[in-house]
């Protein structure tokens, strides 16, 4: 009797197990560090009887930005993060009795989650509009500097931009570029809803897109796109200011309020002994807004001494709120931004917005921005919601030649959808009261199975005590699973469409380099070791910047999803290459040396001798190969390409919640998990081939009888019962 040796392998089922216990180990480990972040108390600001707030380090204000945002936030020629935004939050902690210290930049799409969790960073200070949205997640402090946004576009069509933006890039198949999350890109998909939205990591990507002609314009924050077309953009231009008048707040966690107040007061203080005046005057000071013009609501402003006047109404959008999609759905909460011009010689002291029946401004609050000029006046009001009705009241009246913007979040049009038209009313300061003019149709549809599905998520008691967990909530949030699902469906699609079509053409360069590489000409060998060296040897991510930006600068311009097929092909196939190379070189000599014996030539030995078996031994190692470039698809986010990381990107943005980028993660699996398992499959069924463990063939229709011999017995079997060294 034979005794197969240990393999100091834990059973197949065991090792599932220890797996299974490790890796809830260490997601109970996360949670529990989620849960109780590393904190030190500090004494509030003020009077001794204020209660302290957290920090992350004693004594010190830690800060996290993505420092791409110049003026505003950026590193210096000496690796050093300044500008505007770094100098306040200096000048905050000061007041504070603290030391400001920066984090290394991070994406802006996680300051809002690592705020949020806490641990790491106290506050985060990157131009972050205050929105409803965010204020659900996370707190603001008061604003400290307002802002709009600047469309920038190449000189030559700068002059049609600024008189008609919507008739040059609201325009299918014209591509703008935005950075992810941001006010801009809210604008531009209410605006701009016909073009492309690529949504970028920071300005300065989308600025290079519009320079090399990848897109047509890009959007920003206004003071950001005057600092970089004056200094490193010389050949574009700020074509268009769009008059958001937003505001820009600090972020700080919902679960340490003191430390709100104490740096609402710390900005209270700068503003009273005028160090704010001074960073914008040092940061701001030569930037000329009023060369630059105004968006056709602005310019049409004109003074009315005619009674009742008018009011210029210039848009009524809705933003998009269907989940997995683009557009705005009847019956759900939605935010309605209507603006106007005053054309009233005593200005305006309310606007009634009516739209119909079934629509409802219950539960809803509202926003009021009034801009002179392009800057933002301090007008205070009230509103009162009725059904499909809304009145807002002003303090005083809101003055002639001002742009009146009202956002009203968590509005709803009917369930059934349709087109709809905002009407209404407003009363002068006298005290007359004229009709509003009819704002332009917001196309709304149906409410989908989808939405319904959250809706009922809602509802759901469970829902509610498993996103009472804060890691559960940041990580596994169940509605925002479902609706990610949905929108991350399509780029998925893009990443199998784009590896799979890649792939092939990455194998057949792959070969032809490997063939190249062993070639007895000293010239195909020279060109296929530089071409695999060079690409082995630089990041994937600058193989796609300079295709991506450098091609369309020299006259080459590829669609966007062709050109990351090519760039994937291309890249992969430098590793196929030596992968197919060493494949072929493993092959034993004798196999050459025996087909020259049949009288086979070179290439037919190649042909039908060598390469079958390459094949054969490089399966495992190619398929690892698939797998990796499949993942590397991740990387085309950064240059606009809407695949899976983009569409997760975009929402973990603008949720501030990580739980699309772990639906992007299942997607991932999806497709690696049954690949990784092929692969185990294919290298031990190889494996015991070349063991001759594999089947016995069958003789006369019987099965011969099974090898008994394990690895590493050295005794021979015979088929008649004696072995030949028994034998002897």
């Amino acid at each position: 009797m034979r005794v197969r040796a240990s393999s100091g392998r834990l059973p197949k089922r065991v090792a599932w197990v220890a797996a299974l216990v490790l890796v809830l180990a260490c997601v109970f480990t996360m949670a529990l560090a989620g849960c109780n972040g590393p904190s030190h108390s500090a004494e509030g600001p003020g009077s001794g009887n204020e209660a302290a707030y957290a920090l992350v380090k004693p004594g010190k204000l830690t800060v996290v930005s993505d420092l791409a945002n110049p003026p505003f936030d950026y590193y210096d020629s000496a690796n050093v993060p300044a500008g505007f935004e770094v100098e306040l939050m200096q000048a905050v902690a000061q007041k504070m009795g603290l030391e400001c210290e920066y984090l290394p930049a991070q994406k802006f799409d996680s300051i809002i989650p690592m705020i949020k969790q806490g641990g790491r960073a106290d506050v985060g200070a990157s131009n972050f509009t205050i929105t409803d949205e965010r204020l659900k997640e996370i707190d603001f402090t008061d604003a400290y500097i307002d802002s709009n946004q600047g469309i920038v576009t190449s000189s030559d069509i700068a002059d049609t931009v600024a008189s008609d933006y919507g008739s040059v890039l609201n325009v299918p198949g014209v591509s703008v570029a935005v950075q992810s999350g941001t006010t801009g890109e809210s604008w531009a998909q209410e605006n701009l809803p016909a073009a492309s939205i690529k949504s970028l990591d920071d300005p300065v990507t989308a600025l290079t897109g519009v320079q090399s002609g990848q897109f047509t314009a890009a959007i920003a924050d206004l003071p950001v796109m005057q600092y970089e077309v004056k200094n490193s953009f010389s050949s574009l231009k700020v074509a268009l200011q769009v008059p958001t008048g937003e505001q820009y707040g600090i972020v700080v966690s919902k679960d340490n309020p003191n430390l709100t107040a104490a740096v609402n007061e710390a900005l209270e203080a700068c503003t009273s002994d005028g160090t704010i005046d001074a960073l914008e005057a040092k940061w701001f000071g030569n930037a000329d807004a009023s060369q630059i013009t105004a968006t056709a609501a602005m310019a049409g402003a004109a003074v009315d001494s005619s009674g009742t006047g008018s009011v210029a109404v210039s848009k009524a959008t809705a933003r998009p709120n269907e989940s997995g999609g683009s557009g705005v759905i009847g019956g759900e909460g939605t935010r309605l931004t209507w603006e106007g011009t005053v054309h009233v010689d005593s200005g305006i002291s309310s606007v009634t917005l009516t739209l119909p029946d079934k629509a409802s401004f219950d539960g809803s609050s509202t926003r009021i921005t009034v801009l002179e000029g392009l800057k933002r006046q301090g007008v205070e009001g009230s509103a009162s919601a009725n059904g499909n009705t809304l009145t807002v009241s002003f303090a005083k009246p809101v003055a002639n030649g001002s742009l009146l913007r009202l956002e009203v979040t968590n509005m709803s049009f009917p369930d059934a959808g349709g087109s709809y038209v905002v009407t209404g009313s407003y009363t002068t300061g006298e005290g007359q009261t004229a009709s509003l003019m009819d704002s332009s149709p917001i196309a709304v549809i149906a409410n989908t199975p989808l939405q319904r599905v959250v809706n009922w998520l809602d509802g759901q008691a469970w829902v509610s005590a498993w996103n009472s967990v804060p890691f559960l909530n940041m990580f596994f949030k169940p509605q925002l699973l479902v609706t990610s699902f949905a929108s991350l469906f399509p780029g998925w699609l893009l990443c199998l469409f784009i590896v799979v079509l890649a792939y092939p053409l990455a194998i057949v360069l792959g070969l032809a380099f490997s063939l190249m590489k062993i070639s007895q000409h000293r010239l195909l060998r020279a060109i296929a070791s530089v071409y695999i060296n060079v690409l082995r040897g630089t990041p994937l991510f600058l193989q796609i910047y300079i295709a991506f930006f450098g091609l369309p600068m020299l006259g080459v311009n590829i669609d966007n999803t062709m050109l990351a097929i090519a760039v994937v092909a291309i890249n992969s196939s430098s590793y196929q290459a030596e992968i197919y190379r060493a494949g072929i070189q493993s092959i034993p000599q004798g196999q050459y040396e025996a087909a020259s014996s049949l009288g086979m030539t070179r290439l037919m030995t190649m042909v039908w001798i060598i390469l079958p078996q390459t094949v054969r031994r490089v399966i495992p190692t190619v398929t690892s190969d698939f797998i990796t470039s499949y993942k590397d698809t991740s990387l085309f986010s950064s240059v606009g390409v809407m695949e899976l990381m983009m569409y997760s990107k975009n929402l973990t943005t603008t949720t501030g919640n990580i739980t699309p980028y772990i639906a992007a993660a299942v997607f991932y699996l999806i497709v690696t998990l049954p690949l990784i398992k092929v692969v185990n499959i294919v290298e031990r069924r190889l494996s015991n081939a070349e063991q001759g463990l594999g089947a016995r063939p069958k003789v006369d229709g019987a099965p011969l009888p099974e090898e008994t011999s394990t690895k590493g017995d050295e005794s021979l079997t015979t088929h008649g019962g004696v072995g030949d060294a028994d034998a002897d």
